[in-house]
């Protein structure tokens, strides 16, 4: 009954501000409030028709866990305790040192003493992909499990995602559920803490009801082998030392069609998009999804490190966002033959990220000091917050422990305001690569 009316609540101030934008008759301001039209399409069929993929029974198939580090030493010993401490006992970890000069590499010695499940690989820095590469083809899993170096899993996550993958023949993918692991260090990571709650509870239920989730976060995702193993080489035959969780994604979600008759356009984008750090779990996802589904997993929960500064925050967010573009690039290829509704939303979230800049222009500096149309900006402003507010008691609904729900507003007006410039310095530093998971 809170969601319905919550929603209720949406659609009227929303449908408010687009009376507002008809009545100035500016393009601008009208494209720039029917763009939150499609916000309640997400928070609706989050809410009313996501369910979790129904879960089969236990098998005893290999899982190989694939831990790509780079200057951890302080934090992977956590990281891979929590691994072996799983419910489900057939894995195998293999942790990739890439070259790190942090005493890393003496740790993970130490710690194939004690863990007898544990192979370490190590390697010169050659970039995220090439160690997660290196991995893959030390691996012998029926499933691939990939799991970033800051990032602590429950002890059930692995269970509940091999379940997922027994019942479902068509899944290729999954994507874990992440939460915060230093949420209540400040100010930014707190703020954080909602934006994840918010980027896999709504987002990431929304897009798993069409077996289409875009993005399979690093901090833990899975794969059957087979979904992979044609654009792993990819990674080890670049001579550029990048890529990111975005990159496995797209290549999961491809079929043959996107990778093949649409050659040479998609398989230049293919080719392009693999040699990048910034966003190997979209890559190997988006090319997964058509061939297969990928899909979200709420019980299969991962604790993950966040940045506590502005400044590695916005270095975060520069990475993410050029890695977007690169895969949804190539994803919008082929997806227009995905359902229509998913289809719709995919092409006008990545017109709006070239977009947002003039729509931030247009709603605080045209609207009230151009056409004296104040009300535009207060009324957006109030809109943004009330989006915020909404995402953030829903997050308390469902986990009354959580502390930190009332500071999505203001992570709502942050990331409307500043990150939609993050646009800018990715594209003047598109083809510079560098992998960190912070």
């Amino acid at each position: 009954m809170i969601r319905f009316l919550l929603l209720i609540g949406l659609i009227i101030l929303v449908g408010y501000n687009i009376v507002l934008s008809l009545e100035s008759s500016d393009t601008l301001l009208i494209y720039s409030a029917l763009m939150s039209t499609h916000t309640i399409s997400l928070f609706a069929l989050s809410w009313f028709i996501f369910k979790p993929r129904k879960m089969g029974e236990i098998s005893n198939d290999l899982v190989s866990v694939i831990i790509p580090i780079y200057n951890q030493s302080s934090m992977i010993k956590k990281v891979i305790a929590s691994v072996d401490a799983s419910t489900y006992k057939n894995i195998e970890i293999i942790a990739v040192n890439d070259g790190s000069t942090d005493g890393t590499k003496e740790t993970l010695r130490n710690l194939k003493n004690k863990f007898s499940r544990l192979f370490v690989v190590q390697k010169k820095n050659g970039g995220k992909r090439k160690a997660i590469a290196t991995g893959f083809y030390m691996s012998k899993g029926k499933y691939v499990v990939l799991i970033d170096s800051d990032s602590i899993i429950d002890k059930h996550a692995i269970e509940e995602i091999v379940k997922t993958f027994e019942a479902n023949p068509t899944v290729g993918g999954v994507a874990g559920h992440g939460k915060v692991l230093n949420a209540g260090k400040n100010l930014l990571t707190k703020c954080q803490d909602t934006w994840y709650d918010y980027a896999f509870n709504i987002r990431k239920s929304f897009e798993s009801i069409f077996g289409c989730v875009l993005c399979c976060s690093g901090c833990l995702a899975a794969y059957r082998r087979e979904t992979i193993a044609r654009y792993i080489p990819y990674w080890i035959q670049s001579k550029i030392t990048n890529s990111d969780d975005r990159d496995l994604t797209t290549y999961a979600i491809a079929s043959p069609w996107a990778k093949k008759e649409l050659a040479p356009v998609s398989q230049q984008l293919l080719e392009s998009m693999s040699k990048y750090d910034d966003a190997e779990d979209r890559g190997l996802t988006a090319q997964t999804m058509v061939d297969w589904e990928t899909v979200y997993l709420p019980t299969a929960i991962v604790y993950t490190e966040v940045p506590d500064s502005l400044t590695k925050y916005l270095k975060q967010q520069i990475r993410w966002k050029k890695g977007y573009i690169r895969s949804n690039f190539f994803v919008s290829a082929f997806f227009w033959r995905k359902n229509p509704l998913m289809a719709t939303i995919f092409y006008l979230d990545l017109m709006t990220t070239f977009t947002a800049p003039l729509i931030v222009l247009s709603v605080y500096f045209y609207a009230p000091f151009i056409l004296g149309a104040y009300w535009i900006t207060i009324s957006y402003i109030a809109g943004q917050l009330f989006l915020g507010f909404v995402a953030g008691l829903d997050y308390k609904l469902r986990d009354g422990e959580t502390k930190n729900w009332t500071y999505k507003p203001l992570m709502n007006l942050f990331t409307s305001v500043v990150i939609s410039w993050m646009l800018l310095p990715a594209l003047m530093t598109y083809t510079k690569n560098q992998w960190l998971t912070r």
